[in-house]
C-alpha cells in the first residue's frame, strides 16, 4: 500500500524520537511516497532544532545521510498546483501539497499535525 509522508513524520523518525519512534512503525511494508519540496521542509526542521540547541551538528549532518536512504519516493506536483491554490484558504502551500497529492493517489497522509488532520480528515492520519 502506499503512504504519503510529511515532514512532521519524518523528522521525527530520524531523530529517533519517541513520536517518531511510534510514527516509523506505520512506515513499514508501504510504498512510501511525499511531494518534492519534502526535502527542503525537513531540513528547515533540523535547521530550527539545531539553531534551539536540541540537535547537534553530528545529529544534523546524520539525519540528512538518513533522509536520503530512507526510500521515500519524491512526486512532482506541478500538475497539482491547482488544487494547491484551492486550499490556500485552510492550509499552508506546504501542507495543502501533501494533502492534495494523498488525494491524487488515493492513499493516506501520514502526519504527526493534529491541525491538518483536523483540516483534512478524509486523508490525514494522526501517527499515533
Amino acid at each position: 500500500m502506499t503512504l504519503v509522508v510529511d515532514a512532521s513524520v519524518v523528522a521525527e523518525v530520524l531523530l529517533n524520537t519517541r513520536r517518531g519512534g511510534v510514527a516509523g512503525r506505520h512506515l513499514d511494508d508501504h510504498h512510501v511516497v511525499a511531494p518534492q519540496h519534502l526535502v527542503a521542509e525537513v531540513v528547515s526542521v533540523l535547521r530550527g532544532w539545531s539553531l534551539g540547541g536540541h540537535l547537534t551538528d553530528r545529529e544534523g549532518r546524520l539525519a540528512l545521510r538518513e533522509l536520503d536512504v530512507m526510500g521515500i519516493e519524491l512526486l512532482p506536483v506541478e500538475g497539482l498546483l491547482p488544487q494547491v491554490w484551492d486550499l490556500r484558504h485552510n492550509l499552508s502551500a506546504y501542507d495543502a501539497m501533501y494533502v492534495v497529492l494523498a488525494r491524487a493517489i488515493d492513499a493516506p497522509l501520514l502526519t504527526l499535525d493534529e491541525r491538518l488532520v483536523r483540516a483534512a480528515p478524509d486523508c490525514a492520519r494522526l501517527a499515533n
